[in-house]
């Protein structure tokens, strides 16, 4: 093999892998999981326009909650805490069809004057949510929360869910 030959097939073979590449840094479910863990990144440092950005205005669930009321949500937790801390674990995705369900694990964490504690859930018995994400014209947005478990609120969750 010459040298141009070997120039071509080392070309191809990198075109080949950009390629794939590519592909898989555009997948749905990896646009998704990126808007997951950047929309986490705003809310560990308060950035409530980070976080919401990744919401849609059309959000719903079933326990009364809008766009609205989830990002003064939010901004209470920002402004009661310090030191906010979230970690996420994606359980599993679903996608197709400018659609995806996310099935996630997370606790919440902060600090106040009394001292550093988890807010929502614990490392033993974690937060629990099935979210709906939908592409619109801007990108991937979050559009409901299909299932939630918080351990501090789970009688109050469910006695204002909505049928």
């Amino acid at each position: 093999m010459d040298r141009k030959q070997l120039i071509r097939v080392v070309l191809v073979v990198f075109l080949v892998v950009g390629a794939l590449g590519l592909r898989n840094y555009f997948s749905p479910g990896t646009v998704v999981r990126r808007q997951i863990f950047e929309a986490v990144a705003s809310f560990k440092n308060e950035k409530i326009l980070g976080v919401m950005s990744k919401i849609s205005r059309s959000y719903t669930d079933d326990w009364g909650g809008s766009y609205e009321s989830l990002g003064a949500q939010i901004q209470s937790m920002m402004e009661s805490y310090d030191g906010l801390t979230m970690d996420v674990d994606i359980n599993s995705m679903e996608t197709g069809d400018g659609e995806a369900r996310v099935e996630l694990a997370f606790v919440v964490g902060g600090r106040t004057e009394v001292g550093r504690g988890n807010i929502l859930g614990t490392d033993l018995d974690p937060c629990r949510a099935t979210l709906r994400w939908v592409k619109e014209e801007p990108g991937w947005r979050l559009v409901e929360t299909e299932e939630l478990d918080v351990p501090q609120y789970r009688e109050q969750l469910q006695e204002r869910r909505r049928p």
